[in-house]
C-alpha cells in the first residue's frame, strides 16, 4: 500500500498548510508512481525520476568486486577485478506505467560498443534482471552466471544485446528450470503463453522476443494473446526486433529501454483466459541491472560486466504521483483536498490525532480527485491510500 499524507491545523477558521510528504505503508517501498516514458533518446521525461548510482572504476562491495568473473560460480568466490570502460555503469533508473517497464543507464563509455570485422565480432548486453515474485525460494543467484556481488531470487530478465557492431535483439528470459527436462517444459510452456515461477539456475533458460503480430513469429500465442507471437533466440543472431525497443544518447553514454508487461507472459497457476501477467500493476519486485561486453574493446582483452546493487521491493503503483493538496474552498468555513487526476481511485482518509490515529475514508473519495469538508477547529490530518 503506498500513502500519500497532507495535515492542517485550524486556529480561529483559518488554515495553514504544514506540509505534504510520500511515505511508505506497511513494507519499504522504493517504487516509483507511473511515469510517462518515451524510448526517443532525449532523457528529459527521466529527470523527476530518483537515481540509482554506482561507483565509478574499480569498486568493491563487501570485499567483493564489481566484475563478470566466470572461473568460479559460488557465492564465496572471490572473482578477479576485469576493466572495462564501456560497462562502468554509473546511474541507473527504473519507472513503469500502466503496461511497461523502463530502465535507464548511463556508464563510462560508450553502451552497445563492439567491434565489427573480418574476424571480431563483438557481444554487448544490456541486462535488467527481475525477481518477479520478490521471493529468494526461486530465480537464481546471480553469482551463477559470474556477475558480481551476487544478489538471489530471479526469475526473469529484459535484456538487450549489440552484436558485431549493430542492435541485435531485445528479449525476455525466464529462470525456471535447473535441469534440461525442465527447460524443455519451460519451452513448451511459452509456446502457450505462460511462465512458471521456479527455482531456476543460469544453465537451463529460454529466451524470446516477442511480436504484437500473429505471423512474425515462429509460435503464435493461444487466446487471449493470439495477436501475438514469439520466437526463441540465441545469443549472436538472427536479429530480431520485438517488442523491447531501446535508445541511445548521440555520445552512446545513456540508453533507455521499454519492455511491455505482456512480453513477461501469463501466470500458469491461475485460468488462462484471466491470468494475470507475471509482471503487472500492484506487483512488488526486485531489480538488478547489469552492463556486460566481450573483451575486444577492453584493454587488457577479458570479458567484463558491471553489476549494480539492485533496487529492492519495487512496487508498482497504478496511479500517477498523487500530490495531495489542502487549500481553503470557495463556500466559507470549507477546505478542498484534491490530488491528481491520476491517482483517481486512491482513497482520501482522515484523522485528528497522529498519536493515536483513527483513519476514516471519506465517503464517495475513491471516483474523484477534489473533495470539499466542512472546516473543524482541530487539527486534522489526511491521506491518500492505495485501496
Amino acid at each position: 500500500m503506498k500513502l500519500e499524507f497532507a495535515s492542517m491545523n485550524f486556529i480561529r477558521s483559518r488554515l495553514f498548510i504544514l506540509g505534504v510528504a510520500l511515505v511508505s505503508g506497511i513494507f519499504p517501498i522504493h517504487g516509483e508512481n507511473t511515469h510517462n516514458i518515451v524510448i526517443d533518446g532525449n532523457f528529459t521525461d527521466w529527470e523527476t525520476i530518483p537515481s540509482y548510482y554506482d561507483p565509478a572504476g574499480t569498486n568493491v562491495h563487501n570485499g567483493i568486486p564489481n566484475t563478470h568473473d566466470t572461473d568460479g560460480n559460488t557465492a564465496s568466490y572471490i572473482p578477479l577485478y576485469e576493466n572495462h570502460p564501456d560497462v562502468d555503469l554509473l546511474e541507473y533508473k527504473f519507472t513503469h506505467d500502466s503496461s511497461n517497464l523502463y530502465a535507464y543507464f548511463r556508464a563510462a563509455g560508450v553502451i552497445g560498443n563492439t567491434i565489427s570485422n573480418a574476424t571480431q565480432h563483438g557481444r554487448y548486453y544490456v541486462i535488467v534482471t527481475i525477481d518477479v515474485d520478490n521471493s529468494t525460494n526461486t530465480g537464481y543467484g546471480l553469482h551463477e552466471g559470474g556477475y558480481f556481488p551476487t544478489s538471489y531470487g530471479y526469475d526473469m530478465n529484459m535484456e538487450f544485446e549489440f552484436y558485431n557492431g549493430h542492435p541485435n535483439k531485445g528479449n525476455y528470459l525466464n529462470h525456471g528450470a535447473t535441469n534440461q527436462i525442465q527447460k524443455d517444459a519451460a519451452f513448451q510452456d511459452q509456446t502457450n503463453g505462460i511462465v512458471r515461477v521456479l527455482p531456476g539456475s543460469y544453465d537451463f533458460y529460454p529466451e524470446w522476443v516477442y511480436f504484437d503480430s500473429p505471423t512474425n513469429g515462429t509460435y503464435r500465442l493461444p487466446a487471449p494473446d493470439n495477436s501475438s507471437s514469439i520466437t526463441f533466440v540465441t545469443d549472436k543472431g538472427p536479429s530480431y526486433q520485438g517488442i523491447i525497443r531501446m535508445a541511445r544518447s548521440a555520445d552512446g553514454h545513456e540508453a533507455e529501454m521499454v519492455a511491455p508487461f505482456r512480453g513477461f507472459m501469463r501466470d500458469a497457476t491461475q485460468p488462462h483466459s484471466s491470468a494475470p501477467h507475471i509482471v503487472g500493476l500492484r506487483k512488488t519486485i526486485n531489480i538488478s541491472f547489469s552492463l556486460e561486453a566481450s573483451g575486444e574493446l577492453a584493454p587488457a582483452g577479458q570479458w567484463a560486466s558491471n553489476t549494480a546493487e539492485p533496487i529492492r521491493s519495487y512496487y508498482l503503483s497504478p496511479y500517477s504521483e498523487p500530490h495531495l493538496q489542502i487549500a481553503p474552498a470557495v463556500q466559507n468555513g470549507s477546505v478542498d483536498a484534491s490530488w491528481a487526476s491520476g491517482a483517481t481511485g486512491m482513497k482520501l482518509q482522515r484523522t485528528f490525532d497522529l498519536i493515536n490515529p483513527n483513519w476514516q475514508m471519506v465517503s464517495g473519495s475513491d471516483s474523484t480527485n477534489l473533495v470539499t469538508l466542512s472546516a473543524v477547529s482541530s487539527n486534522s490530518f489526511f491521506r491518500l491510500a492505495e485501496p
